[in-house]
């Protein structure tokens, strides 16, 4: 089977560093078109995962950031393409700041314990800005099937940071200005599919009767179900959670999920090439999928 092409470059082509999130990162340019590097922390598998995220996401139609498996200067990371336009005045608004400006009280600043970024106060925030009826079902649908990815590949890292518009100005020709907006596709999913594990923890959790369903189980997102919640919601609760109350918004994930090969994406965690991924964490990778993938295509829709 075809492995995953590895892309090399160089930390003295970088342009600028990247202000968010804590891994090394810098921005490179080739070709014109703008690229993220991501180094993946020691001991982790924050490179495969990540790529692995955008070619799942990609196969069940959600629209994602185009990810490539790299390195640089003997470091193995990531390249992230930018799926931001700066020649026409493009601008990313992460969802701190959709909240912040919707949300009584709502504190952008605080990335943890945010019990207020809700799905509730989501719902509410988009509700309040896009009061066009066609626009808010549509940007709400595709938040609702980044969460159903997250579910599916146990990310517990949608932050409220780690989602957002894209918005840029424009002017008519009876020169009115407005602002088109849309949603940004889905990005950094390096916190999924066991990637901090080693083999070692993988191993005793593979020997063990249910041990990947309480591996699963056991994660903690950072979008919560109710303010009043301690931890955030885990996130295949969410969506069961969110399918309930908001089927208009979470079927169609669901159904693209169901009309997606369960065998294709598999076939995906083969490619991770073999310097990247054991063996261990690659089987660990595929009962995860089908875990998951089995617990959202059984949800009534």
């Amino acid at each position: 089977m075809n492995q995953f092409k590895v892309t090399e470059v160089r930390a003295d082509e970088s342009i600028r560093d990247e202000a968010l999130g804590t891994k090394d990162k810098f921005w490179l340019e080739n070709d014109g078109v703008r690229f993220l590097f991501k180094e993946a922390r020691p001991g982790t598998g924050e490179d495969w995962s990540e790529k692995l995220a955008g070619e799942i996401a990609l196969l069940c139609k959600v629209k994602a950031a185009k990810i490539e498996l790299a390195i640089c200067d003997g470091k193995r990371g990531t390249l992230s393409e930018s799926f931001i336009d700066l020649s026409i005045g493009e601008d990313l608004i992460h969802g701190n700041e959709i909240l912040a400006g919707q949300v009584l009280g709502y504190e952008r600043s605080k990335r943890f314990g945010q019990s207020d970024h809700s799905l509730d106060n989501i719902y509410l925030a988009i509700s309040n800005v896009f009061t066009g009826k066609a626009d808010k079902i549509d940007i709400l649908q595709q938040l609702a099937s980044y969460m159903v990815l997250d579910a599916l590949i146990g990310n517990v890292d949608r932050h409220h940071e780690n989602w957002g518009l894209v918005g840029h100005p424009e002017t008519d020709r009876q020169g009115n200005r407005t602002f088109l907006v849309y949603v940004a596709p889905t990005y950094d999913h390096a916190s999924c599919l066991g990637r901090e594990l080693l083999d070692d923890r993988i191993d005793r959790l593979l020997s063990e009767s249910g041990g990947v369903e309480r591996y699963i189980s056991k994660g903690k997102g950072a979008v919560y179900i109710s303010s009043e919640d301690k931890h955030g919601a885990n996130p295949l609760r969410l969506v069961e959670f969110g399918n309930r109350k908001f089927p208009e918004f979470f079927n169609k994930a669901i159904g693209n999920l169901k009309s997606t090969s369960l065998s294709d994406m598999l076939d995906l965690a083969d490619m991770i090439p073999g310097d990247r991924i054991s063996p261990s964490a690659r089987t660990f990778v595929k009962q995860i999928l089908t875990y998951t993938y089995n617990k959202i295509c059984n949800l009534k829709t």
